[in-house]
Parts: structure tokens; C-alpha cells; sequence
């Protein structure tokens, strides 16, 4: 039995999604797919546009055998910690073979060597990266001039361009968190096809999620989301929006925000993740004329503070995720939990062996979860605070109730 993990997010899932499983078990000869997935709220610092049971619902209908969450503490994160969460709880299975990601490049040996360079950071690469970081470039800019300046001649535009793709460098980190963990899980980059990451346009049936999310934004459930979205996905979604439960989006958090920013003091501000010095004082500043996130986002961005770093610390600001919880948590010797969110009758059998192989407690029924390790305890109380968060943005009171975790099972698809 060979079992090839994927790490997702699917937001929505769509036709891009559906190919990446059917081509992840192909490239790895594997006979399950399972899929780790971000809940309520995703790497780029936003929410979800859809429930995490409506997504994994809509993976299993398409070749998943089994979806887990990622815990918010990791989900919603750049992409070193990202990676390295995901790729913790994977290994921490031992039913993983593969790991397979998509990535622009799809040449798993250059990433390699990518990798094991970022990983060991020579020193004159190291001073070439502090210099950087020091000049007020973001990380991955900084990351890509010091990669460009430190392979020189004909490497340098190739390396280069290699980082100008947001799935090339999450294929990076996890191939670092692989020899992190010393794990003898085999990473594998399969190409994506036709549409890149952040393609805002749909013009095929394969698009981006960005795409598909904008089209849903503009124009609800149109032909061309019919075009680049396995029917039963359209389905589902459909279902949510007659229910009201509608998309949502960051503005949806507007008011939760701006509220949580006019109260908090700037020396508070400086406790979440990455909050770079002066960062404080412009959030500040801006949040008592703005009126929506979008607003606050375009007034406080800088070459310096980008979109998705904004987004991110505003998110964490939301949920309360403060620098000391990240540093517990991204201890590579910080366990975590395998929480089951939707399955087949293959899951059943991968359930099984990650129950009896694994040292992480497997949550199925999150109301009998019980742990007396307090890291995994504080760990599980975000995602069910991220939840419960979510669920104040919908529209109708019904929706916005919160121990949702509590009440909801795993999603069973039938074959």
C-alpha cells in the first residue's frame, strides 16, 4: 500500500485540484491520497471562502481518500511554517510514502538543491540575506536578490525566477522540513498545468483559485465557474448560497478588526508574529480613519509591508496568535493531532493505520477529545476559536453560532 500525502488548502476545490490528485498518484504509483488541509482561515491571511467540511467534502468527492485539518497556528503562516507543520503531522503518521506538490518548475531535483542550500546557509550566503532583510526588503525578496547575487552568471536568472513562484518556494520549504525532520518521506513536484497562481482571469478549465475566487466574488456561480469546477464542487456551493451561508471574504472581519486594532495599545501590537518596527504605529494611525479592511490594507501597504504580511498579522491579531505561540509550536519536538474532517471508505483504512502507528491522537469526535499534553490542548483551541470567529462574518444568525467543532462529523462519501 502506497500512500502519497498532498498539502492543500482548496479554496475552492477545482478542476487544477482534481488533476493535482490524479497526477500525485500517478507520478507516485500510490494507491490513497491523503490530503492535509487549512481550516477556517488559509496561508495568505485570509478566511476560507468556504467552510473547511464543505471543502473536504468537495476532495473526496474527487479522488482524496482522507482530509485532515491543519491547525490555524500553522495554516495561517508564511511559508517556512507553513510547510514545516504540514509536513510535521504527515510524518508524524508513518503511513506517508510521498509528498507531492505542485510547483511551477516541477523539477524536484533542482528544488532539492534549492533546499538543501536555504537549509545550510553557507555564511556568505547568510550575509548576503542579512543585507537584504537589512535594506527593508520582505523576505522573499530578499531571499531571491541574495540567491541571484550568491550563484552569479548564468544561474542567476534561473534561480531567480525559480523564487518568483509561490508553489516553487512552498516546495522548497518542504523539502527543508523533510531533512529537517529526517524523514523518509520522498517529495515530489508534479507541474502545474495552463494556469499560474495568482491568474486573476479565467479563460480555460483549469484556472487558479485566485481566479475562481474573484469570479465567484463578481459574478456567483457562472458558466465559467461551471467551466473550472468539478460539478459536485458547484454543487455544494450552490447549496451553501440558497442556505445562506454565503462566501466570505476579509472585509466580511472588518468591523472585528478595526475594533480589536482602536482598543489595543502599539507596544501590545509588537507580541503577534513578524510585527516589523514602524508597522505598529501606521496600523494604529490608519485604523481610526479606515473603515474596512481593504481600506486599511491599500493604506497601510508599503514596498516594506506587502498585502499577505498585512493580512497575515491581521489575522493573527484575530485570533490571538502571539509571537510565544509560534515559537512553541514550530519547535519541530512540539506535537500536534491528526483531525479528520471528511473520508472515504479507503480513509477507513488509512485511519486505522495512522491509529496504530502514530503517536499523535487521532480527533474524529472532536466532543470525546481528550489530552492531557497542553501544547496539543492550546494548539486545538485555535482551531475551534478560528471557527468559531468564522462563523461571526456570516450574514444570518443562524450561522453565527459558535462550538460549531462540537457539532459537526467527518463527511462520509458513500461510493
Amino acid at each position: 500500500m502506497k500512500v502519497v500525502g498532498i498539502v492543500s488548502e482548496y479554496n475552492p476545490f477545482h478542476n487544477g485540484h482534481k488533476y493535482h490528485i490524479q497526477a500525485a498518484k500517478e507520478a507516485c504509483g500510490a494507491d490513497y491520497a491523503l490530503c492535509i488541509m487549512s481550516g477556517s482561515f488559509v496561508q495568505r491571511g485570509e478566511p476560507a471562502i468556504f467552510d473547511k467540511w464543505s471543502r473536504a467534502a468537495m476532495a473526496v468527492m474527487n479522488g482524496a481518500d482522507l482530509v485532515v485539518e491543519l491547525p490555524v497556528v500553522y495554516a495561517c503562516q508564511p511559508a517556512e511554517i507553513f510547510a514545516l507543520g504540514a509536513v510535521k503531522v504527515l510524518n508524524a503518521m508513518n503511513i506517508i510514502d510521498f509528498i507531492c506538490f505542485g510547483s511551477e518548475l516541477g523539477d524536484t531535483a533542482t528544488l532539492h538543491n534549492l533546499a538543501r542550500l536555504f537549509r545550510d546557509e553557507p555564511e556568505s550566503f547568510k550575509q548576503l540575506l542579512k543585507a537584504q532583510l537589512d535594506q527593508g526588503n520582505s523576505y522573499p525578496k530578499a531571499l531571491s536578490n541574495a540567491l541571484s547575487t550568491y550563484a552569479g552568471g548564468e544561474a542567476q536568472s534561473y534561480q531567480d525566477d525559480i523564487l518568483r513562484s509561490p508553489n516553487n518556494v512552498l516546495g522548497i520549504e518542504y523539502i527543508k522540513a523533510l531533512m529537517s525532520l529526517k524523514s523518509s518521506i520522498e517529495p515530489v513536484a508534479v507541474k502545474r498545468i495552463e494556469s499560474n497562481h495568482n491568474d486573476t482571469g479565467i479563460t480555460s478549465e483549469i484556472a487558479s483559485a485566485t481566479a475562481v475566487r474573484n469570479e465567484i466574488r463578481k459574478n456567483g456561480i457562472s458558466e465559467k465557474i461551471r467551466l473550472s469546477m468539478p460539478g459536485n464542487s458547484t454543487s455544494i456551493i450552490e447549496s451553501s448560497i440558497e442556505s445562506n451561508r454565503h462566501p466570505l471574504y476579509l472585509d466580511d472581519f472588518s468591523d472585528m478588526l478595526l475594533y480589536r486594532l482602536r482598543l489595543i495599545e502599539e507596544n501590545d501590537l509588537r507580541k503577534y508574529l513578524n510585527t516589523r518596527e514602524g508597522i505598529e504605529n501606521r496600523l494604529k494611525k490608519y485604523a481610526q480613519s479606515c473603515t474596512s479592511c481593504e481600506e486599511l490594507i491599500e493604506a497601510v501597504r508599503t514596498k516594506r509591508y506587502t498585502r499577505t504580511y498585512i493580512q497575515r498579522l491581521l489575522c493573527h491579531l484575530l485570533l490571538d496568535i502571539q509571537k510565544s505561540d509560534i515559537a512553541l509550536f514550530k519547535d519541530l519536538n512540539c506535537p500536534a493531532y491528526i483531525r479528520v474532517l471528511a473520508f472515504n471508505e479507503n480513509g477507513t483504512r488509512l485511519l486505522k493505520d495512522i491509529k496504530s502507528r502514530s503517536s499523535y491522537p487521532v480527533i474524529s469526535k472532536v466532543a470525546d477529545f481528550r489530552c492531557q499534553d497542553e501544547r496539543i490542548s492550546r494548539m486545538f483551541a485555535y482551531d475551534i476559536l478560528s471557527t468559531n470567529i468564522y462563523n461571526l462574518a456570516y450574514r444570518t444568525p443562524a450561522f453565527k453560532k459558535g462550538s460549531e467543532d462540537y457539532l459537526t462529523s467527518p463527511y462520509y462519501h458513500r461510493t
